[in-house]
Protein backbone atom coordinates (compact mmCIF):
# COMPACT_ATOMS: atom_id res chain seq x y z
CA UNK A 1 0.00 0.00 0.00
CA UNK A 2 2.82 2.17 -0.02
CA UNK A 3 1.66 3.43 -3.98
CA UNK A 4 -1.22 5.59 -1.54
CA UNK A 5 0.21 6.47 1.48
CA UNK A 6 2.43 8.44 -0.40
CA UNK A 7 0.30 9.74 -2.92
CA UNK A 8 -1.13 13.65 -2.19
CA UNK A 9 -3.45 16.09 -4.04
CA UNK A 10 -0.53 17.37 -5.89
CA UNK A 11 0.75 14.48 -7.46
CA UNK A 12 -2.09 12.80 -7.73
CA UNK A 13 -3.21 16.17 -10.52
CA UNK A 14 0.34 15.33 -12.35
CA UNK A 15 -0.51 11.27 -12.43
CA UNK A 16 -3.87 12.64 -13.66
CA UNK A 17 -1.75 14.45 -16.23
CA UNK A 18 0.48 11.97 -17.31
CA UNK A 19 -2.99 9.52 -17.41
CA UNK A 20 -4.91 11.94 -19.74
CA UNK A 21 -1.97 12.22 -22.27
CA UNK A 22 -1.65 8.44 -22.52
CA UNK A 23 -4.99 8.48 -22.97
CA UNK A 24 -4.53 10.85 -25.55
CA UNK A 25 -2.18 9.16 -27.55
CA UNK A 26 -4.64 5.83 -27.74
CA UNK A 27 -6.78 7.55 -30.69
CA UNK A 28 -4.25 7.54 -33.16
CA UNK A 29 -2.94 4.05 -32.03
CA UNK A 30 -6.74 2.23 -32.32
CA UNK A 31 -7.11 4.61 -35.61
CA UNK A 32 -4.11 2.81 -37.21
CA UNK A 33 -5.33 -0.69 -35.97
CA UNK A 34 -8.83 -0.27 -37.05
CA UNK A 35 -7.61 -0.16 -40.88
CA UNK A 36 -6.99 -4.32 -40.18
CA UNK A 37 -9.05 -5.45 -37.19
CA UNK A 38 -12.51 -4.54 -36.15
CA UNK A 39 -13.44 -2.87 -33.23
CA UNK A 40 -14.26 -4.95 -30.53
CA UNK A 41 -11.67 -7.22 -31.68
CA UNK A 42 -9.20 -4.23 -30.40
CA UNK A 43 -10.76 -4.18 -27.38
CA UNK A 44 -11.16 -7.59 -26.42
CA UNK A 45 -7.12 -8.27 -27.50
CA UNK A 46 -6.62 -4.90 -25.43
CA UNK A 47 -7.99 -5.32 -22.24
CA UNK A 48 -7.83 -8.76 -21.79
CA UNK A 49 -3.81 -8.72 -22.07
CA UNK A 50 -3.45 -5.50 -19.92
CA UNK A 51 -5.46 -7.59 -17.13
CA UNK A 52 -3.17 -10.20 -17.39
CA UNK A 53 -0.18 -7.75 -17.23
CA UNK A 54 -1.40 -6.13 -14.28
CA UNK A 55 -2.79 -9.24 -12.53
CA UNK A 56 0.96 -11.05 -12.38
CA UNK A 57 2.77 -7.08 -11.59
CA UNK A 58 -0.26 -6.81 -8.56
CA UNK A 59 -0.96 -9.60 -7.93
CA UNK A 60 -0.81 -9.76 -4.15
CA UNK A 61 -2.89 -7.30 -3.98
CA UNK A 62 -5.48 -8.33 -6.02
CA UNK A 63 -5.36 -11.94 -4.63
CA UNK A 64 -6.58 -9.48 -1.16
CA UNK A 65 -9.69 -7.57 -3.11
CA UNK A 66 -12.76 -6.96 -1.71
CA UNK A 67 -16.18 -7.70 -2.79
CA UNK A 68 -16.70 -3.66 -2.83
CA UNK A 69 -13.71 -3.33 -4.67
CA UNK A 70 -14.72 -6.40 -7.27
CA UNK A 71 -18.17 -4.69 -7.42
CA UNK A 72 -16.80 -1.24 -8.06
CA UNK A 73 -14.44 -2.54 -10.43
CA UNK A 74 -17.32 -4.29 -12.81
CA UNK A 75 -19.75 -1.25 -12.32
CA UNK A 76 -16.79 0.68 -14.56
CA UNK A 77 -15.90 -2.06 -16.42
CA UNK A 78 -19.53 -1.85 -18.14
CA UNK A 79 -18.97 1.55 -17.97
CA UNK A 80 -16.02 1.89 -19.83
CA UNK A 81 -17.44 -0.58 -22.22
CA UNK A 82 -19.80 1.10 -23.61
CA UNK A 83 -18.18 3.87 -23.78
CA UNK A 84 -15.14 2.37 -25.86
CA UNK A 85 -17.35 0.60 -28.39
CA UNK A 86 -18.71 4.37 -28.73
CA UNK A 87 -15.24 5.49 -29.52
CA UNK A 88 -14.06 2.72 -31.64
CA UNK A 89 -16.87 2.51 -34.03
CA UNK A 90 -16.76 6.75 -34.62
CA UNK A 91 -13.54 6.26 -35.08
CA UNK A 92 -13.87 4.42 -38.07
CA UNK A 93 -15.20 7.48 -39.63
CA UNK A 94 -13.96 10.93 -37.87
CA UNK A 95 -10.48 11.79 -37.82
CA UNK A 96 -8.58 11.21 -34.42
CA UNK A 97 -8.11 14.68 -33.22
CA UNK A 98 -11.92 15.32 -34.06
CA UNK A 99 -12.81 12.16 -31.64
CA UNK A 100 -11.20 13.24 -29.22
CA UNK A 101 -12.29 17.08 -28.91
CA UNK A 102 -15.55 15.79 -28.91
CA UNK A 103 -15.12 13.06 -26.29
CA UNK A 104 -13.73 15.20 -23.99
CA UNK A 105 -16.65 17.72 -24.13
CA UNK A 106 -16.79 15.38 -21.02
CA UNK A 107 -15.01 18.38 -19.32
CA UNK A 108 -18.61 20.46 -19.44
CA UNK A 109 -20.98 17.53 -19.07
CA UNK A 110 -19.43 16.64 -15.93
CA UNK A 111 -20.70 19.51 -13.37
CA UNK A 112 -23.99 19.89 -15.80
CA UNK A 113 -24.31 16.08 -14.27
CA UNK A 114 -23.65 17.11 -11.10
CA UNK A 115 -25.89 19.93 -10.93
CA UNK A 116 -29.06 17.50 -11.63
CA UNK A 117 -27.42 15.22 -9.05
CA UNK A 118 -27.56 18.08 -6.82
CA UNK A 119 -30.10 19.92 -8.04
CA UNK A 120 -28.50 23.14 -8.06
CA UNK A 121 -28.49 25.41 -11.23
CA UNK A 122 -24.97 25.10 -13.43
CA UNK A 123 -22.58 28.11 -12.66
CA UNK A 124 -23.09 30.79 -15.59
CA UNK A 125 -19.17 29.51 -16.62
CA UNK A 126 -20.57 25.84 -17.51
CA UNK A 127 -23.39 27.02 -19.18
CA UNK A 128 -21.24 29.16 -21.38
CA UNK A 129 -18.20 26.82 -22.27
CA UNK A 130 -20.73 23.70 -22.58
CA UNK A 131 -22.74 26.12 -25.65
CA UNK A 132 -19.11 26.50 -26.92
CA UNK A 133 -18.30 22.81 -26.73
CA UNK A 134 -21.60 22.85 -28.83
CA UNK A 135 -21.01 25.15 -31.73
CA UNK A 136 -17.52 23.99 -31.82
CA UNK A 137 -18.60 19.93 -32.38
CA UNK A 138 -21.61 21.89 -35.05
CA UNK A 139 -18.56 23.11 -36.89
CA UNK A 140 -16.55 19.83 -36.27
CA UNK A 141 -19.70 18.09 -38.08
CA UNK A 142 -19.87 20.20 -40.94
CA UNK A 143 -16.13 19.12 -41.65
CA UNK A 144 -16.94 15.48 -41.83
CA UNK A 145 -20.32 16.65 -43.56
CA UNK A 146 -18.74 14.98 -46.86
CA UNK A 147 -20.18 11.83 -46.07
CA UNK A 148 -23.13 9.90 -44.12
CA UNK A 149 -20.53 7.93 -42.47
CA UNK A 150 -19.00 10.82 -41.14
CA UNK A 151 -22.08 12.70 -39.41
CA UNK A 152 -22.83 8.97 -37.68
CA UNK A 153 -18.96 8.95 -36.76
CA UNK A 154 -19.75 11.99 -35.24
CA UNK A 155 -22.79 11.23 -33.42
CA UNK A 156 -21.19 7.74 -31.92
CA UNK A 157 -18.71 10.03 -30.46
CA UNK A 158 -20.78 12.60 -28.79
CA UNK A 159 -22.30 9.87 -27.22
CA UNK A 160 -19.25 8.16 -26.28
CA UNK A 161 -18.26 11.90 -24.62
CA UNK A 162 -22.26 11.97 -22.56
CA UNK A 163 -20.86 7.80 -21.37
CA UNK A 164 -17.31 9.25 -20.82
CA UNK A 165 -18.92 11.92 -18.42
CA UNK A 166 -20.40 9.38 -16.47
CA UNK A 167 -17.52 6.95 -16.16
CA UNK A 168 -15.65 10.21 -14.80
CA UNK A 169 -18.40 10.81 -12.09
CA UNK A 170 -18.58 6.63 -11.04
CA UNK A 171 -15.06 6.34 -11.17
CA UNK A 172 -15.08 9.56 -8.50
CA UNK A 173 -17.34 7.96 -6.32
CA UNK A 174 -16.47 4.39 -5.93
CA UNK A 175 -12.36 5.09 -6.57
CA UNK A 176 -12.38 6.04 -2.71
CA UNK A 177 -13.87 3.12 -0.93
CA UNK A 178 -11.17 0.71 -1.76
CA UNK A 179 -8.17 0.33 -3.31
CA UNK A 180 -7.81 1.86 -6.61
CA UNK A 181 -5.17 -0.25 -8.17
CA UNK A 182 -7.58 -3.33 -7.65
CA UNK A 183 -10.65 -1.37 -8.73
CA UNK A 184 -8.37 -0.55 -12.09
CA UNK A 185 -7.46 -3.98 -12.55
CA UNK A 186 -10.66 -5.18 -12.10
CA UNK A 187 -12.28 -2.62 -14.02
CA UNK A 188 -9.85 -3.90 -17.18
CA UNK A 189 -10.85 -7.77 -16.54
CA UNK A 190 -14.05 -6.73 -17.20
CA UNK A 191 -13.76 -4.68 -20.33
CA UNK A 192 -11.58 -7.24 -21.86
CA UNK A 193 -14.58 -10.37 -20.98
CA UNK A 194 -17.26 -8.24 -22.22
CA UNK A 195 -15.59 -6.93 -25.95
CA UNK A 196 -14.32 -10.58 -26.13
CA UNK A 197 -17.99 -12.23 -25.08
CA UNK A 198 -19.39 -9.46 -27.96
CA UNK A 199 -16.53 -9.82 -30.69
CA UNK A 200 -16.88 -13.88 -30.66
CA UNK A 201 -20.78 -13.29 -31.04
CA UNK A 202 -20.86 -10.76 -33.94
CA UNK A 203 -17.58 -12.95 -35.47
CA UNK A 204 -15.47 -10.33 -35.35
CA UNK A 205 -12.67 -11.05 -33.11
CA UNK A 206 -9.17 -11.75 -34.79
CA UNK A 207 -5.42 -10.65 -33.37
CA UNK A 208 -2.78 -8.80 -34.94
CA UNK A 209 -1.04 -10.56 -37.68
CA UNK A 210 2.04 -8.32 -38.21
CA UNK A 211 5.07 -7.04 -36.12
CA UNK A 212 3.79 -2.93 -36.53
CA UNK A 213 0.06 -4.07 -35.90
CA UNK A 214 1.38 -5.75 -32.29
CA UNK A 215 3.64 -3.02 -31.56
CA UNK A 216 0.73 -0.43 -32.09
CA UNK A 217 -1.33 -3.23 -29.88
CA UNK A 218 1.11 -2.84 -26.85
CA UNK A 219 1.73 0.85 -27.23
CA UNK A 220 -2.72 0.37 -26.44
CA UNK A 221 -1.80 -2.05 -24.00
CA UNK A 222 1.10 -0.62 -22.07
CA UNK A 223 0.91 3.16 -22.32
CA UNK A 224 -2.95 3.28 -22.74
CA UNK A 225 -4.51 0.70 -20.58
CA UNK A 226 -2.16 -0.59 -18.33
CA UNK A 227 -0.90 3.01 -17.48
CA UNK A 228 -3.95 5.02 -18.79
CA UNK A 229 -6.81 2.68 -17.57
CA UNK A 230 -5.68 1.40 -14.20
CA UNK A 231 -3.93 4.53 -12.88
CA UNK A 232 -7.37 6.99 -13.15
CA UNK A 233 -8.94 5.77 -10.39
CA UNK A 234 -5.53 6.34 -8.35
CA UNK A 235 -5.64 9.42 -8.83
CA UNK A 236 -9.32 10.29 -9.05
CA UNK A 237 -8.92 9.08 -4.86
CA UNK A 238 -7.09 12.46 -4.14
CA UNK A 239 -9.03 14.91 -6.31
CA UNK A 240 -12.58 15.63 -6.95
CA UNK A 241 -14.64 14.88 -10.22
CA UNK A 242 -14.44 18.45 -11.60
CA UNK A 243 -10.97 18.81 -11.42
CA UNK A 244 -10.14 15.29 -13.23
CA UNK A 245 -13.00 16.57 -15.97
CA UNK A 246 -10.92 19.77 -16.44
CA UNK A 247 -7.30 18.20 -16.25
CA UNK A 248 -8.88 16.28 -19.34
CA UNK A 249 -8.17 19.20 -21.45
CA UNK A 250 -4.70 17.71 -22.56
CA UNK A 251 -5.94 14.23 -24.00
CA UNK A 252 -7.88 16.26 -27.21
CA UNK A 253 -3.64 18.32 -26.75
CA UNK A 254 -2.56 15.11 -27.53
CA UNK A 255 -4.37 13.11 -29.41
CA UNK A 256 -4.88 16.49 -31.93
CA UNK A 257 -1.06 16.83 -32.41
CA UNK A 258 -0.25 13.50 -32.63
CA UNK A 259 -3.40 13.01 -35.23
CA UNK A 260 -1.51 15.74 -37.78
CA UNK A 261 2.37 15.14 -37.18
CA UNK A 262 1.66 10.98 -37.19
CA UNK A 263 -1.33 10.55 -39.32
CA UNK A 264 -1.18 13.17 -41.38
CA UNK A 265 -4.56 14.40 -40.90
CA UNK A 266 -5.22 18.18 -42.40
CA UNK A 267 -6.83 21.22 -40.50
CA UNK A 268 -9.45 22.83 -42.95
CA UNK A 269 -11.20 25.88 -41.93
CA UNK A 270 -14.45 24.74 -40.44
CA UNK A 271 -12.11 22.33 -38.82
CA UNK A 272 -9.85 25.06 -37.18
CA UNK A 273 -12.77 26.51 -36.12
CA UNK A 274 -14.23 23.79 -34.13
CA UNK A 275 -10.84 23.06 -32.43
CA UNK A 276 -10.94 26.90 -31.58
CA UNK A 277 -14.33 26.60 -30.23
CA UNK A 278 -14.23 23.33 -27.67
CA UNK A 279 -10.14 23.67 -27.08
CA UNK A 280 -10.82 27.65 -26.27
CA UNK A 281 -14.10 26.76 -23.89
CA UNK A 282 -11.65 23.63 -21.77
CA UNK A 283 -8.99 26.02 -21.29
CA UNK A 284 -11.41 28.97 -20.20
CA UNK A 285 -12.82 26.24 -17.81
CA UNK A 286 -9.04 25.62 -17.12
CA UNK A 287 -7.82 28.91 -16.15
CA UNK A 288 -10.85 29.78 -14.55
CA UNK A 289 -11.11 26.91 -11.93
CA UNK A 290 -7.01 27.43 -10.95
CA UNK A 291 -7.65 30.86 -11.02
CA UNK A 292 -10.41 30.88 -8.37
CA UNK A 293 -8.64 28.44 -6.08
Amino acid sequence: MQVNKAMNRTKAVVLLIAVFIARGTSFLFSKLLLESMAPLAILAVRFTLAFIILSVIFGKRLIKCRQGEICSGFILGILYTVCMIFEMYGLRTVDTGISSLIENMAIVLVPIYMSVLTRKMPRPKTVICALAAVMGVAFLSIAQSRSASGISGIILIIMAAVTYAACIITTDRVSRGGDPIVIGIIQLGTMGILSLIVALITGGMSIPQTGSQWAEMFMLILVCSCFGFALQPLGQKYVEAETAAVLTVVNPFTASIMGILVAGETVTGYKLIGYVLILGALIYYNVEDNINK
